[in-house]
């Protein structure tokens, strides 16, 4: 290895030494979901309570955007941004029951892992409303991305609940 390779290598290193160094504390998502719900259990009935309770929180949160104007004249409602949180909060737990369920199981239920996908599929799509809320796009854009997004996670959730032992 030439000292110049060397040097680069070093430096790389360093600058990504110090980025993780700086870098703040990862924030943890905002929920007003109480604990007994927002917990992971692999149990089939809390799991299938969970996705539930999910979907109507989602039909909530996209009442909330199809009633947005498109332009910025009005605020996001601070309620229909926490029901989207919420909502994908409920998703992710119910995600991670699911997981815990075919790791404990001896025998998984392929219609379980039938129904994971889904709730996979609708837990990386339950995240749009929040995410691109403040990532600075129009309001318009913003409107038909998450409604878009969240439209699809509601389908996914609602084919997970069909499918579910």
């Amino acid at each position: 290895m030439t000292l110049r390779c060397r040097k680069g290598f070093a430096l790389a290193a360093a600058a990504l030494a110090l980025n993780l160094v700086l870098a703040g504390p990862i924030q943890a998502q905002k929920t007003t979901l109480p604990a007994s719900l927002n917990t992971s259990n692999p149990k089939p009935a809390f799991i299938r309570n969970q996705l539930k309770v999910a979907g109507d929180l989602g039909r909530k949160t996209l009442a909330g955007l199809e009633a947005l104007p498109v332009d910025d004249s009005v605020p996001i409602d601070e309620t229909t941004l926490q029901n989207a949180r919420d909502t994908y909060v409920l998703i992710r737990a119910a995600r991670h029951g699911m997981e815990l369920n075919k790791e404990q199981s001896r025998f998984p239920d392929p219609t379980m892992d039938l129904a994971y996908k889904r709730v996979d599929a609708a837990w990386n799509m339950a995240r749009a409303p929040v995410d691109k809320a403040s990532s600075g796009i129009s309001r318009a854009q913003y409107k038909q991305e998450a409604i878009q997004a969240l439209s699809g996670a509601l389908r996914m959730l609602d084919q997970a609940l069909v499918i579910m032992p």
